[in-house]
């Protein structure tokens, strides 16, 4: 069977979309649509992926039933930040969901100077309609859109590290007899405690999307539990390929690593953000 038929068949009707950078920056933006055309939102990328994003959103209706935040960085809520700020708002948002740690807890753990990120975010929710607005979630929370099934799986984790990115909330998502899993920013300590909070059955999944953009996030052994057979990247070229001055391999970043991994399981696709916009059916 090849490619092309298995993947126009994959999500049954359903399609996952996941946006590239308008920048040269890294982002995380994808779109769930279900078979009824209702659209959930995971995060949705930088300010500068604003635009980009409503145009998609636009295009598949106008309307999002769902919108779902791992954590509150500027490259996963920064569109968000912009579409909340614009008057009037140019698509329909039913329904938000995030839940994160204190302000305080942030900027304890913050090393990285991205207070703002937060403090923006939290700004344009104090004029969103409070109804509308879901901050306190818990593991285990079932919210359903059309026929997804989403699961809360964490509350967020405090760490004295990377703060910021070990408090994503990662979210899975049924549909179709598919599963679909969706682990923002975190990294090995929160991925080895989804593994103690939840039986292996439960972890198990189709799709899943690379933590920390495919570098430094979740380790092996939460991969090995996952075990995908199709994994997305919202990576760029430079990180992909852990470049520096223009050389590949030559970087910090530990793309290379995780790559390897994945090419252990034998992962039979790969969805990477340097390719583009790109859509799995």
């Amino acid at each position: 069977q090849g490619q092309d038929s298995a993947a126009d068949t994959y999500l049954g009707g359903a399609s996952l979309t996941m946006l590239a950078p308008q920048t040269d920056g890294q982002n995380m933006s994808f779109l769930l649509q279900t078979n009824q055309g209702e659209v959930i939102v995971i995060d949705g990328g930088l300010d500068q992926d604003a635009d980009h994003l409503v145009e998609t959103i636009q295009a598949m209706g106008g309307r999002v039933s769902a919108w779902l935040i791992t954590h509150p960085h500027s490259d996963h809520v920064g569109a968000l930040t912009n579409i909340l700020n614009r008057n009037p708002i140019p698509v329909q948002i039913d329904q938000i969901y995030c839940s994160f740690l204190t302000r305080e807890q942030y900027e304890k753990g913050d090393h990285m100077g991205r207070m703002s990120d937060y403090d923006n975010l939290m700004a344009v929710f104090s004029r969103f309609p409070a109804e509308k607005l879901h901050m306190q979630l818990i593991r285990g929370q079932k919210i359903t859109v059309d026929n997804a099934e989403i699961t809360v799986m964490n509350e967020p984790l405090y760490t004295d590290y990377n703060t910021f990115n070990n408090s994503s909330i990662a979210y899975r998502i049924d549909i179709n007899g598919k599963r679909l899993m969706f682990l923002g920013d975190m990294g090995w300590e929160p991925g080895t405690r989804l593994i103690r909070m939840w039986d292996y059955k439960d972890l198990k999944s189709d799709v899943v999307q690379m933590a920390h953009h495919g570098q430094d996030g979740a380790e092996e052994n939460l991969y090995q539990v996952l075990h995908p057979e199709i994994c997305f990247w919202p990576t760029p070229a430079w990180l992909w390929d852990n470049m520096k001055d223009g050389v590949a391999g030559a970087g910090s970043y530990k793309t290379m690593k995780t790559r390897s991994w994945m090419e252990r399981m034998g992962v039979a696709r790969n969805y990477v953000a340097k390719d583009g916009d790109l859509v799995l059916r």
